[in-house]
């Protein structure tokens, strides 16, 4: 049996460790193989971690990462319904999908006429569901965080949820972003929270992708890691310590069949602190 490492990498949701608002940690065992990859390999495992979601139950952590990373307090929060006049038969998706992309390009079209930033944006749609006795349940519907841009007002986003005729397809609701612990975990989790409902995530070009920097396999051991998820789990001074310029937000750990721990270190800023000169 080779030499065993434990492995920590970091996501960092914005421009780099000293400002970024938000910061997730992997804290996991690997083998000597994988602490041999090339750096290009150890970036890809972190991508795909990063992407896994740990049970259904909760919200996809790179969704998570990648709207703290893009987006901030004060952007708005946007739900589109449909009135019983548009709402698009069930199993039509590719209309709800259009309306959505129409949208955008209304939006878009009013940004350029009057010299508007082009917002940057993620969402999902959420479909009416079949059941297995044939019969649906809800209504489609979407879920969009949109960055606020100079003169984009949340009236603008919510008279152009329109048809072609300028007919109001349904409510749309534009609310100001709150933003929690640095984070907006809380309302990702709020747009994965029914199982039953199949969705459809898409996002606007060009938004910034978490930072995952070259991990470091030397700096936990399993002793350390032990300690630190089991006697320290909720201590957020050690956590401060080793991680400067951040504030613990919670720890989960888990253990897999074979025994080897899994902790994830969910950190935020503290206010006009920064780190340490990496």
């Amino acid at each position: 049996m080779g030499k065993v490492y434990f492995r920590e990498q970091k996501h960092i949701c914005g421009s780099s460790y000293d400002t970024a608002g938000y910061m997730e940690v992997d804290l996991y065992r690997i083998s000597e193989k994988e602490h041999k990859h090339s750096t290009r390999r150890k970036k890809q495992n972190a991508t795909e971690l990063a992407q896994q979601c740990y049970n259904a139950s909760r919200a996809k952590r790179y969704h998570v990462q990648l709207v703290n990373t893009n987006f901030k307090q004060g952007d708005y929060s946007v739900t589109l319904t449909y009135n019983d006049e548009h709402l698009p038969d069930p199993s039509d998706h590719k209309r709800a999908d259009d309306d959505w992309s129409n949208y955008i390009k209304r939006l878009y079209r009013y940004c350029r006429r009057h010299d508007i930033k082009r917002p940057k944006w993620v969402m999902a749609t959420e479909y009416v569901t079949e059941q297995e006795d044939g019969s649906f349940v809800g209504r489609h519907h979407h879920h969009a965080i949109i960055e606020k841009t100079e003169g984009l007002t949340r009236e603008i986003l919510e008279d152009l949820w329109t048809d072609r005729n300028g007919d109001k397809l349904g409510m749309c609701r534009c609310d100001r972003l709150e933003v929690e612990h640095g984070s907006v975990e809380s309302l990702v989790k709020y747009i994965n929270k029914n199982k039953r409902c199949d969705r459809s995530w898409r996002q606007s070009r060009g938004l910034q992708k978490p930072i995952t920097p070259k991990p470091n396999d030397t700096k936990w051991n399993k002793k350390r890691l032990e300690e630190a998820s089991t006697m320290y789990i909720d201590d957020k001074q050690f956590w401060a310590d080793k991680y400067p310029g951040y504030t613990l937000e919670r720890v989960e750990t888990k253990v897999s069949d074979a025994g080897y721990r899994h902790t994830l270190v969910i950190m935020y800023r503290i206010d006009g602190k920064k780190g340490r000169k990496r």
